[in-house]
């Protein structure tokens, strides 16, 4: 009995690792997939070299650059359609890349963004660390204009100059053992301007903090944010078994999202 009772302590730690593992993961939490009018999809397991840009006949991709070891920066390329390259940008871009075609004709929005997601390709809430927004003059490779991005905001589209990102919520915090208290923030999708890029505004505030009320029926929860010219449509979805065998992200809750048909609006 004595034997039997020096190994309870390795039996309950055996027993609580798969909890503790998954606890520590980084890489638990609910994915997001940008889903464009044709159907091209973003997502966490997206791990194309080349992608293509929405609504144009252009690729991109990017590579670690010549400097990578000292500031851990990538060279942004763009491609034609046969994969030719037609322009290089120099430590301007990061591990992910995707874009869509401008309003203004030959040119592309792209997005460069920096996430921590080491078994991901990015996606994963709370996740991103930093972002480059660009846009490219396709006749000269000019660029346009180009902007930092903040850590979590999520570039979702662009209509004329204004550029639509996505930010989760933030829960309510405590400082000087309670005496400061800071409010719970709910999640938003807001624009920032490219004539006055500091100020961002508001387009609707979300019921929830991180993500809504859901059921806990699936093993994943995955918010897809659906474009179309005059709405974002953002469905929250739970990855569950619908039998047979099959699993399928079945929608829990949708939230439909006007946009304006012009900036000048």
């Amino acid at each position: 009995m004595k034997k039997f009772r020096k190994w309870i302590p390795l039996f309950l730690f055996l027993g609580l690792l798969p909890a503790l593992l998954t606890g520590c993961n980084p890489e638990s939490g609910t994915s997001y997939e940008i889903i464009y009018p044709s159907g091209l999809s973003r997502g966490p397991c997206d791990w194309e070299d080349v992608v293509p840009v929405e609504g144009a006949p252009y690729q991109l991709t990017s590579g670690k650059s010549e400097n990578f070891e000292k500031n851990r920066s990538y060279d942004l390329w763009v491609l034609d359609e046969n994969g030719e390259v037609l322009y290089e940008y120099p430590e301007l871009g990061h591990s992910v890349v995707r874009g869509e075609a401008g309003d203004q004709e030959n040119t592309v929005w792209v997005s460069c963004e920096l996430w921590n997601t080491p078994h991901h390709s990015g996606y994963l809430d709370g996740c991103l660390k930093e972002s480059t927004l660009l846009l490219l003059d396709m006749e000269t490779g000019d660029i346009l204009f180009q902007a930092e991005v903040g850590e979590n905001e999520c570039y979702i589209t662009s209509r004329e100059t204004r550029c639509y990102f996505y930010k989760p919520g933030e829960p309510e915090s405590e400082k000087l053992f309670g005496l400061l208290k800071t409010p719970a923030q709910s999640a938003e999708l807001y624009y920032r301007d490219t004539g006055d890029w500091a100020e961002p505004h508001t387009v609707y505030t979300f019921d929830y903090v991180d993500e809504p009320n859901m059921d806990g029926s699936g093993v994943e929860d995955r918010a897809k944010f659906y474009l179309s010219e005059n709405q974002i449509r953002v469905a929250w979805t739970s990855y569950e078994s619908v039998g047979n065998k099959n699993w399928e992200y079945l929608e829990k809750k949708v939230y439909e999202i006007p946009l304006a048909e012009s900036a000048g609006e």
